[in-house]
């Protein structure tokens, strides 16, 4: 991974603030989905406690399976290893039936989890990605990494989305550019039960959606009707392509295949 850009002395203040906020611990353990956000805070917890860091990383049907290989071979190459956990959330009840504060509860059973394994290997500290930006959203799930004792150095250290792009491309990381991902149980309205073949519709379409180069997307399923979201500049990739989309998603179950002519927008399920 090699630098490609410089920083501003604004973001250098930020980045040096974020290792200062890092270093208050001798070692750390990583909520590590491979994501933007926790393969920067990976990189740098990496680079200033060696090896005295342990990236943890829930699998489980709310992971797309390759989302979940593409972050362990990221960690490998920042040089960790992550421990592996294999969560059941549909032993959750309130995963299941989807109700507003869904997050609240899937993100409790998955950081209790993360918690009492670091400790099980001798870490006490946990780390996550949550960034200042996530105060701006509806993000339930942010009380339960409060009552877990969960510290979140990019949002300590100042660190907006856009900041943690720009700290990843002088890194060289190629998570810089990566489109936003979340939860495939947020392509569910609330209060719609999620079940495994849900998860797995969503989870097919977007891997169809990700190999026609979109730069963001999202496939939401709305009972057998899938709402695609993009960014309008890749309106005419979705059009060009509609015939094998179409014979994709009926394959998968899906009767009914709209556009969404507003485009991709973050939390458009959220009640």
């Amino acid at each position: 991974m090699n630098s490609n850009t410089t920083l501003s002395p604004i973001l250098s203040e930020k980045l040096a603030t974020l290792k200062n906020n890092i270093c208050r611990f001798p070692k750390v353990s990583i909520a590590f989905s491979g994501g933007v956000d926790s393969t920067l805070l990976l990189k740098v917890a990496v680079e200033v406690l060696g090896e005295n860091v342990l990236p943890i990383t829930v699998n489980g049907a709310m992971l797309p399976r390759s989302e979940f290989e593409e972050a362990q071979a990221l960690a490998k190459e920042i040089g960790a290893t992550p421990l592996v956990l294999e969560a059941d959330v549909f032993s959750l009840e309130n995963f299941v039936k989807n109700p507003a504060d869904r997050c609240y509860h899937c993100k409790k059973f998955i950081f209790t989890q993360i918690k009492n394994a670091a400790m099980d290997n001798g870490y006490d500290m946990i780390l996550d990605g949550s960034n200042l930006d996530d105060m701006k959203d509806y993000r339930p799930g942010i009380k339960a990494l409060g009552e877990l004792g969960v510290f979140s150095p990019l949002k300590e250290s100042g660190l907006t989305k856009q900041d943690i792009r720009d700290i990843s491309a002088y890194y060289g990381l190629p998570t810089a550019t990566k489109p936003a991902m979340a939860c495939l149980a947020t392509r569910i309205p609330t209060n719609t039960a999620i079940t495994p073949a849900a998860l797995a519709a969503i989870e097919a379409g977007e891997d169809y959606l990700k190999s026609l180069g979109l730069s963001q997307y999202r496939l939401r399923l709305l009972g057998n009707t899938a709402k695609i979201e993009c960014e309008p500049k890749d309106f005419n990739a979705i059009i060009e392509n509609r015939l094998t989309l179409i014979d994709t998603l009926k394959n998968l179950g899906i009767k009914t295949i709209t556009l969404d002519l507003a485009g991709y927008g973050c939390g458009n399920m959220n009640s």
